[in-house]
């Protein structure tokens, strides 16, 4: 019984850290998709060096655009 409960937990650890490396592998090509969505958003904008809430709205949107594309993409 307790040899059970040792598999499924190293089974749980292994899952994780699969899932873990997915994320990091991604996480760079998440942040360029992400910097050039908010880029073409953002071109028109006079004054973007400075913090607004538009900034943050524009750049948390092309986060998760740039998120649903990668999880279409890697489905």
């Amino acid at each position: 019984m307790g040899e059970m409960k040792r598999a499924i937990a190293r089974e749980q650890t292994t899952r994780y850290e699969e899932e873990q490396r997915k994320r990091d592998r991604f996480s760079s090509t998440l942040v360029i998709a992400a910097s050039i969505i908010a880029g073409i958003r953002l071109a028109r904008d006079e004054n973007i060096s400075r913090p607004c809430p538009r900034l943050a709205t524009v750049i948390a949107d092309s986060i998760a655009l740039a998120k649903a594309i990668l999880d279409k993409v890697v489905r």
